[in-house]
């Protein structure tokens, strides 16, 4: 069991939380226990942000070996002042998944399933498809099972359904791929899941579920959802509209079943996430297998395993789940090896829970788990990214695995050949984005995961020089340490281990980031959390002092980026210009950053100085989420809903400067033409659209209505020219 240490500690913080809870003063409690306070910092955290959030009310527990603590703050009921509990009740919304997919592999392990096997085998009503349609793929999100077509009416039924019926809202679309080449999140898959543990068992899903993972773990408050049954401490779920808190629309959940049709309570989250790090449900190689990322067939890891989200956080290996609907939001964070584990779940739907989860995390682990790193130029930055992606992949795989991954020792040679070739600066910097590519392969098993098995290496060897206690520090002291400690061990290795080292170019790089990362990377820094309540006149100034003249630094982007947002939500645009323009005087080569302040200036009018810092913050990273077309789309919605038409006419001009062989863009902003009355432009966005693709059937009827809609013009002797409707 690992770090056994933590447990007296957090045995001392449950008596001292219960004698809190009793009543005992709170200086009492600051004198005895140092961890007694940081629970009462986080705390308020959660108050001040549930205030930011207009949260109505939120349940959040946690396990950290045998300690286990739960709290709940707000209401579950605002309209009859019902405090929240840790027994409330939520919907878990697709935290079901992680629940189906146990199901699916229980009978797996009974030889009652077969993976491979088509899903007509268990549910012979389910129509067959283009491509044959697998257990193990639906499982992964790669059977081509399509999500939500409209979630508009699909996701508003308001009409209980059973397992057939909740088929029939899907059976008959179409795959959006073939299976296997393309991962397509899907509720709907995991509802034909359901009915695959349903044909496969002779039982109904909820009875299953029930007796054999609800039952087993004790999970008495766990159910599908019903909504006309009496269920103890139910919550009432909420939504912001115009940013005030309203009441959910009703949706009754029964037509996603086994893919969002649970709830449960934060104090039985516990009890599962206690039983899944115990192994109590599976066997230990089926865990194994569930919480191993499956990859489409051109070699490319999805980070979702069978039923979990399977990625590495700062090097720790976990596995987690989220859930979003109509009353709720929900997060399953879950690092099996360390026995930790966080349950959280709020009423007001659409809230963003992962400060909730990071804050929480940080607390138990003492660790800062958010932080990043700003490389000054581009090549560098990937270099690091790419280094840092090594650290984290390979502690968390050599964590789950318990040894390194490498076939042997000329396979290792063989990674290590493909960092030398590919880790490149001069090369890099030649064909950045060919390099760039390589680079991110190596992290799939399109090449074979070369840079993970060095990773794993890496940590074994350190693990055999320094001992088992220094993995554990490298998640405080992060992956240029990890780098450096290994380039010093590597030093002292026979001629015949040279194969398993880096070049001279790489470890002097190394070096000096080090340096840099020591001096940038306070103490002030490191205690650092940025929020909207953040003196930024007072910040501002201490920062620009700590990384002035560095070329790598902690780069706090997502914390300022949240703080601007804030702002923008609340339509005060100084106050967002101001806090933006920080983050881009800190990291002026971060797409990031100027994407950020880009789109403050869209809303604040100033059309030219977004169309500069969009276009830089492209040409630094064309794949950048900042300037990525979903990005402009929810930026278009948001203005729409403020009626900044101006605005919206001019990010239409910026998307179609930078994707100018977008046909479907094309096709968007002639559609927002169109509504705003503009038919010439609509016309020419829409002939574009055909230019570059001539089968777009739908630009073809746009352009043939236009022409039958276009007015007549006739001469008229006393009015000159009017408009006449054909």
């Amino acid at each position: 069991m690992k770090r056994r240490l933590n447990s007296i500690l957090f045995a001392t913080l449950f008596l001292l939380w219960t004698a809190l809870s009793s009543n005992l003063g709170a200086s009492e409690v600051r004198a005895e226990s140092s961890l007694a306070e940081a629970i009462k910092e986080f705390e308020k955290f959660v108050k001040c942000q549930m205030t930011l959030d207009k949260a109505p009310g939120l349940s959040v527990g946690l396990i950290k070996g045998d300690f286990t603590w739960t709290k709940a703050f707000g209401f579950s009921d605002l309209e009859n002042s019902v405090p929240a509990k840790p027994e409330s009740s939520y919907r878990l919304a697709s935290i079901t998944k992680t629940i189906t997919a146990i199901a699916v592999l229980q009978m797996v392990e009974e030889g009652k399933i077969d993976l491979d096997a088509e899903v007509q085998a268990y549910v012979s009503n389910f129509p067959k498809k283009k491509w044959p349609v697998t257990v193990r793929l639906v499982l992964g999100h790669l059977g081509g099972i399509s999500h939500y077509k409209n979630y508009a009416v699909e996701g508003r039924i308001k009409v209980h359904k059973n397992t057939k019926e909740a088929l029939a809202v899907f059976q008959d679309f179409d795959l959006v791929a073939e299976p296997g080449t393309k991962y397509n999140y899907s509720s709907y898959g995991y509802n034909l899941l359901g009915a695959v543990v349903e044909g496969a068992s002779g039982q109904s899903y909820g009875q299953y579920i029930k007796k054999h993972i609800f039952d087993p773990l004790d999970m008495k408050d766990s159910r599908l959802d019903n909504p006309v049954a009496l269920i103890p401490n139910r919550v009432k779920g909420y939504r912001l509209m115009g940013g005030n808190i309203k009441n959910s629309e009703y949706v009754d959940v029964s037509s996603r079943f086994a893919g969002g049709g649970t709830r449960s309570t934060v104090v039985d989250l516990l009890k599962y996430a206690r039983g899944i790090m115990d192994r109590k449900l599976l066997k230990k190689q089926t865990w194994k297998q569930m919480f191993t990322s499956m990859a489409t067939r051109d070699g490319l890891f999805t980070g979702y395993g069978m039923g979990w989200r399977v990625q590495p956080w700062r090097g720790h290996f976990q596995v987690s789940h989220g859930g979003s609907q109509p009353e709720t939001r929900t997060h399953l964070l879950i690092f099996p090896t360390e026995e930790f584990a966080i349950a959280i779940a709020t009423n007001l739907e659409r809230l963003n829970l992962m400060p909730y989860v990071k804050r929480l995390a940080e607390f138990v682990l003492d660790e800062d788990l958010d932080s990043l790193t700003y490389v000054s130029d581009k090549t560098g930055q990937a270099i690091y990214d790419s280094c840092a992606s090594m650290f984290s992949f390979g502690m968390s795989r050599f964590d789950w695995h318990e040894v390194h991954i490498a076939k042997d020792e000329r396979d290792l040679a063989k990674a290590f050949s493909y960092f030398q070739k590919h880790f490149d600066e001069k090369a890099l910097r030649k064909n950045f984005k060919e390099g760039r590519k390589k680079i991110n392969e190596g992290f799939h098993p399109a090449s074979d995961q070369a840079l993970i098995k060095i990773g794993t290496f890496m940590a074994s060897a350190l693990k055999e020089n320094l001992g088992e206690e220094i993995l554990q520090r490298y998640h405080k002291t992060g992956p240029l340490a990890f780098f450096n400690d290994y380039i010093k061990i590597s030093k002292k290795w026979p001629p015949n281990r040279r194969k398993y080292k880096f070049n001279e170019s790489f470890e002097k790089l190394i070096s000096h980031w080090e340096k840099e990362w020591s001096s940038t990377y306070t103490d002030f820094v490191r205690k650092l959390n940025i929020t909207v309540n953040t003196d930024f006149n007072e910040l501002e100034p201490k920062l620009k002092k700590i990384f002035s003249r560095r070329t790598l630094y902690p780069d706090f982007n997502a914390d300022i980026a949240r703080a601007g947002r804030h702002y923008l939500r609340k339509r005060d645009i100084q106050n967002s210009l101001k806090i933006y323009k920080l983050g881009f005087e800190l990291y002026p080569n971060s797409p990031s950053a100027l994407s950020s302040l880009a789109t403050a200036y869209i809303w604040a009018g100033n059309a030219d100085k977004a169309k500069k810092l969009f276009k830089r913050a492209f040409v630094l990273d064309p794949e950048h989420p900042g300037v990525s077309l979903d990005q402009f789309s929810s930026l278009s919605r948001q203005l729409e809903n403020s009626k900044k038409v101006k605005e919206i006419f001019a990010l239409a001009d910026i998307a179609l400067k930078l994707y100018p062989k977008n046909s479907k863009l094309h096709m968007n902003v002639g559609t927002m033409y169109l509504k705003h009355g503009q038919k010439e432009k609509a016309r020419d966005c829409f002939k574009k659209a055909l230019e570059i693709d001539p089968k777009l059937e739908e630009a073809k009827r746009q352009i043939e209505r236009l022409k039958k809609e276009k007015k007549k013009i006739k001469r008229s002797p006393n009015r000159g020219w009017v408009f006449l409707n054909p």
